[in-house]
């Protein structure tokens, strides 16, 4: 637009050039989406990506107890078949590996608690009882 500009006047070399600045930050803008879009199919597309959404699953039944049920377990196993065919890098390889064990050591961070917790109330239970059956006239 700028470049078909022929006149001499300040403003006007001002306002056309305001007009070209902003319709490429619209296409920064649509390039950055596009970029987006790539970047997650490509994740998305990658054979440890099941993998990933199931040990992000795992960790949230353990944060949300069992009741949580198989959620997601179709779409998982599709991502796996889909992901099979699919060349990737060795960064998002890397990287893939590195947040499938961060998740498996979040997992078991979760558990560790809940178990002693567990057991905790378990024994405190146990030894209610005991007092309880104790203290009954036979």
């Amino acid at each position: 637009m700028e470049d078909n500009y022929n006149g001499d006047d300040d403003q006007n070399k001002g306002i056309v050039r305001v007009c070209t600045e902003s319709q490429s930050d619209e296409g920064d803008v649509v390039g950055e989406e596009l970029e987006q879009e790539v970047l997650k199919r490509t994740i998305s597309g990658h054979p440890l990506y099941g993998l990933l959404m199931e040990n992000h699953i795992n960790c949230l039944k353990v944060g949300l107890g069992e009741n949580i049920g198989e959620i997601g377990v179709t779409s998982i196993e599709k991502d796996k078949l889909k992901a099979a065919a699919i060349p990737t890098s060795s960064d998002l390889d890397q990287f893939m590996e590195a947040y499938c064990d961060a998740l498996n050591k979040l997992k078991e961070a979760i558990e560790d608690p809940i178990k002693e917790t567990t057991s905790f109330i378990t024994d405190m239970y146990a030894q209610l009882e005991d007092l309880s059956a104790s203290k009954k006239p036979h």
